[in-house]
C-alpha cells in the first residue's frame, strides 16, 4: 500500500497572513483597514461587519489587524481584542471588557499608563474586579497596573459619571485611536448578547475608540428580540453607526480553496485510481451544492485528512470523498448507507414483488434532505450506486459494469469493498490493493508470481480463509481488461506451477454453492487464454503442461477446453484434436509424479486417478493403486481419496449439515472392492485405525453392506 499522507488538519481559528487567503476575504479586510485608520474624528464609532456563521468573518478580522499592523505608528491605532464567548456564562460581561481594556491599553501604549488606573477605578465603581479578567485571559499586564487597581478596589467610588468623564478626558489627551475588535458575539446565549451590547452602547462614546463588532445580524437580532421584546434590527441600528456586510466568496473561489485542499489530502493516491472525468460528474452533480461557507471547505478536508489516510489505495477516492461529504454534511443518510449495503451495493436490480418496497426505502432517506438539495442527493447518490437505477427506473447493469466496479474500487462493487469505506481500515490478513499490484507487476515472472501466491496462502482473514483466495479473486476483476496476451504465458505457467498448493479445503467456503481454489485459477487461466491468438493457444498450454506441478488445477481447465470442444461449440478455445492432445501430456506429468511416494498425498487425488483413467491408461491406474493399497495407510488414504461430501439442508434449518460417503462402486474401477471392504472391517475391529480415517473406514464398510443387500441409496 502506498504510505499514507500525514494528515493535513486546519483548525477553525481564522487565518492571520493576508498571503495565505484562499477565499478572497484579504482585499476587503485591505479596504476595511484603510477606512478605519483614515477616520479622524474624536468621536467615538461603531462598525460591524455582518456575514453567517462560517463565512469567514473572524479571519476578515485578523486581516484587518494585519494590515493595521503594517501602516506607519501615526495612523496605527492601538487594537484590543474581546471575544466575549471567552467569558459565556458570567454574571457581567461589562468587568470583562473593562478588564481587557485596563489590561492591554497601558500594556500596548505607554501614555494610556493613567488610563488604566482610571478603568481599575471604573470597574470596580460598577461592581467588579477587572484585573481578573486580564489574568484570566493570560495576556502579560504590567504588575504595577493590577496592583494600582487592586488598591483602588479596596475603595470603591461611587461617582461612576465622574469616572467615565475622567477616562474620556485622558483618551482626548491622547489622540491615540484605540481599535476595539469584538467577535463571536452570536456564539452567546441570547441573554449574554443582549448584555454585550448594552455596554457597548454605554461605553460607545468614549472618544477615539471605534468597536469593530463582528457576527451573525441575524442571530443577535432574534436573540435581542427574545430578551427584550423589541424589534432586534432596531435595536441594533441604535448602537451601529456603520455596517458592513462581508462578501460571500463567490462559488469559483469556493471551488478553488477546496480543491487545493483536497490536491493536499488525497496525494499519496496510487496511480491509476483517480478518474478525474468521473470527479467532475460527481462533483457538478451532489457534491457543488453543499458548499456555500468557507468553514464548509474546512469541515471537509479536515475529515478527510483524519479518515482518507487509513485507506488511501483501498477505496476509489472520488467515491471517498462524496461519502465523507454526505457524513459531515447530510449524516442521516450516511447511515442509511451504512446499515444497509444490500440496498445500494452490486448491480442486480430487485424483483419487480420487492421494487416498491425498496422505493419506499429510498424515498424515506430522500425526504430527510433538505428539500433544495434533494435532487441534487438524488443524483449523487445514484452516480454513486448504480443500482438505483434499477429501483428509480428501467437503467440496469450487468456482471461487465460490476468487474469495472471493482477494479475501480467503487463502493457499488460489493460487500468487501463497500465495507472499506466505512471502517477506515483493512481488517488483519485482507487484500490490499498494494497485494494486488504486487501481483500485477509480477505478471511478467513466473517465479516471483508463483511465490506471492505461496506466500498469500499461509496469511488468514478473520473469516478463515486464506488470502491466497481473496487474491485470486480480485486478480479475476483485473484479468478481463488490464491484463494483456503478452501476461498470458508467464501467467499461466505460473499457475500450473502452484495452483495446487493453494487447494485448501478451508478455502473451499462450504455450503451448496462453495468452491475451490482450482476454479479460481482454472478461471483465470481460462480468461487470459482467450486473448491468446487462436494458433498459439496449443502451443501454450503445451508448454505450460509439460513442467506443471499443478495436476488438479491443469486438469480443471483442461476439463472444460475439452468439454466444449467435444460438444462442437463455436466458442470453443481449442480444436478436439488439440484438447486430446494436451490430454496426452497431462497424463504423462501425473504418471511422472505417480512415481513419488508422496502422490498418495496430493490434493484431490480422487479426481487425479479418474482423469488418469479416462484420458490415459486405465490399468496403469489400477496397477498403481493396487500396489498403493497394499500397506493398511495407502489403502485407507485412497478410500479416503474416493470419497465425496454430501450436504443437507432440511425444511426451515439454517445450517448445512456435511458428511462424507463412499460408493463401492466407485472404488472397484481400481481397487477390488470386496476385499477393501473386509480389511477395513478387520482393521475398525482390532482398533488399528487412525482417528483421522476412521469415520470413513467405517462408512465405506457400512456402504459395502447396503450394497450386497442390494439397498440402492440416494444421496
Amino acid at each position: 500500500m502506498t504510505s499514507p499522507v500525514s494528515p493535513i488538519l486546519s483548525s477553525d481559528k481564522p487565518s492571520t497572513d493576508p498571503s495565505q487567503d484562499l477565499f478572497g476575504h484579504a482585499p476587503f479586510a485591505r479596504t476595511l483597514a484603510k477606512a478605519i485608520a483614515g477616520y479622524r474624528s474624536a468621536d467615538g464609532i461603531v462598525l460591524s461587519l455582518y456575514g453567517p456563521w462560517g463565512s469567514g468573518k473572524s479571519t476578515v478580522l485578523a486581516f484587518v489587524e494585519h494590515e493595521l499592523g503594517q501602516m506607519d505608528e501615526q495612523l496605527r491605532p492601538v487594537v484590543v481584542t474581546f471575544n466575549p464567548w471567552w467569558f459565556s456564562g458570567q454574571e457581567h460581561l461589562a468587568r470583562a471588557f473593562l478588564g481587557q481594556l485596563q489590561a492591554v491599553l497601558p500594556a500596548k501604549h505607554r501614555g494610556f499608563k493613567e488610563l488604566g488606573n482610571r478603568l481599575a477605578e471604573f470597574s470596580g465603581a460598577i461592581g467588579g474586579a477587572a484585573d481578573v479578567a486580564g489574568a484570566m485571559l493570560g495576556i502579560p499586564v504590567g504588575g504595577k497596573v493590577i496592583e494600582a487597581g487592586a488598591k483602588l478596589l479596596g475603595t470603591k467610588p461611587k461617582d461612576v459619571p465622574a469616572l467615565k468623564r475622567s477616562a474620556s478626558e485622558l483618551l482626548l489627551r491622547e489622540k491615540k485611536r484605540v481599535l476595539v475588535i469584538v467577535d463571536d458575539i452570536d456564539r452567546l446565549a441570547p441573554e449574554e448578547v443582549r448584555q454585550l451590547f448594552t455596554v457597548i452602547k454605554a461605553l460607545a462614546d468614549f472618544p477615539y475608540v471605534t468597536y469593530l463588532l463582528a457576527f451573525d445580524r441575524e442571530v443577535a437580532s432574534t436573540a435581542i428580540s427574545q430578551q427584550t421584546g423589541l424589534p432586534g434590527d432596531r435595536y441594533l441600528e441604535k448602537i451601529i453607526q456603520v455596517p458592513f456586510e462581508l462578501p460571500r466568496a463567490d462559488r469559483v473561489t469556493l471551488r478553488q480553496a477546496l480543491f487545493s485542499k483536497l490536491d493536499q489530502v488525497i496525494a499519496g493516491t496510487p496511480d491509476g485510481l483517480f478518474n478525474s472525468g468521473y470527479w467532475q460528474n460527481v462533483f457538478a452533480s451532489g457534491l457543488d451544492p453543499l458548499f456555500t461557507v468557507p468553514r464548509d471547505v474546512v469541515r471537509l478536508t479536515n475529515a478527510l485528512s483524519v479518515t482518507y489516510p487509513a485507506v488511501s489505495g483501498e477505496v476509489n477516492p472520488v467515491d471517498f470523498i462524496a461519502l465523507e461529504c454526505i457524513r459531515v454534511f447530510l449524516p442521516q443518510i450516511y447511515d442509511a448507507i451504512r446499515t444497509s449495503p444490500e440496498k445500494f451495493a452490486g448491480y442486480g436490480a430487485p424483483e419487480q414483488h420487492q421494487k416498491e418496497a425498496e422505493q419506499a426505502f429510498h424515498q424515506e432517506w430522500l425526504t430527510k434532505v433538505p428539500e433544495a438539495l434533494r435532487p441534487s442527493t438524488k443524483d449523487l447518490v445514484e452516480r454513486l450506486f448504480p443500482r438505483l437505477g434499477s429501483v428509480w427506473s428501467n437503467v440496469h447493469y450487468g456482471g461487465d459494469s460490476l468487474l469495472s466496479w471493482r477494479r475501480e474500487l467503487r463502493v457499488c462493487a460489493g460487500e468487501d469493498i463497500f465495507q472499506a469505506y466505512f471502517r477506515l481500515s483493512l481488517p488483519p490478513g485482507a487484500v490490499s490493493r498494494a497485494d494486488i499490484n504486487a501481483l500485477l507487476a509480477a505478471a511478467t515472472q513466473p517465479v516471483a508470481f508463483a511465490d506471492i501466491l505461496r506466500a498469500a496462502k499461509n496469511r488468514k482473514m478473520p473469516t478463515g480463509l486464506s488470502q491466497a483466495r481473496a487474491l485470486l479473486e480480485r486478480l479475476m476483476d483485473f484479468v478481463p481488461e488490464e491484463m494483456n496476451a503478452d501476461r498470458a504465458q508467464p501467467v499461466i505457467t505460473a499457475l500450473f506451477q502452484v495452483g495446487d498448493e493453494l487447494l485448501m479445503a478451508t478455502d473451499e467456503g462450504g455450503g451448496f454453492f462453495g468452491s475451490g481454489n482450482e476454479v479460481r485459477v482454472s478461471r483465470i487461466a481460462y480468461h487470459l487464454l482467450k486473448k491468446v491468438e487462436g494458433p498459439q493457444r496449443f502451443d501454450l498450454l503445451k508448454s505450460a503442461l509439460a513442467e506443471a506441478a499443478a495436476l488438479r488445477c491443469s486438469q480443471r481447465l483442461l476439463s472444460s477446453l475439452a468439454e466444449a470442444a467435444d460438444q462442437g461449440e463455436g466458442a470453443a478455445l481449442l480444436a478436439k484434436e488439440s484438447t486430446d492432445a494436451l490430454k496426452a501430456v497431462w497424463v504423462e506429468r501425473v504418471k511422472f509424479f505417480a512415481a513419488s511416494p508422496d502422490f498418495i498425498d496430493r490434493p484431490s487425488l480422487g479426481r487425479l486417478l479418474s482423469g488418469w483413467r479416462h484420458w490415459g491408461d486405465g490399468a496403469n491406474v489400477k496397477a498403481w493403486t493396487q500396489q498403493a493399497a497394499t500397506t493398511d495407510e495407502g489403502l485407507l488414504k485412497l478410500i479416503e481419496a474416493f470419497s465425496y461430501e454430501v450436504r443437507t439442508q432440511g425444511f426451515g434449518d439454517h445450517a448445512v449439515q456435511t458428511y462424507r460417503r463412499v460408493k463401492p462402486k466407485t472404488v472397484e474401477n481400481y481397487l477390488a472392492p470386496q476385499a477393501a471392504a473386509e480389511r477395513l472391517r478387520a482393521l475398525v475391529a482390532a482398533d488399528a485405525v487412525p482417528a483421522t480415517h476412521l469415520a470413513i473406514a467405517k462408512e465405506y464398510v457400512r456402504a459395502w453392506d447396503a450394497f450386497t443387500a442390494g439397498i440402492v441409496e440416494d444421496d
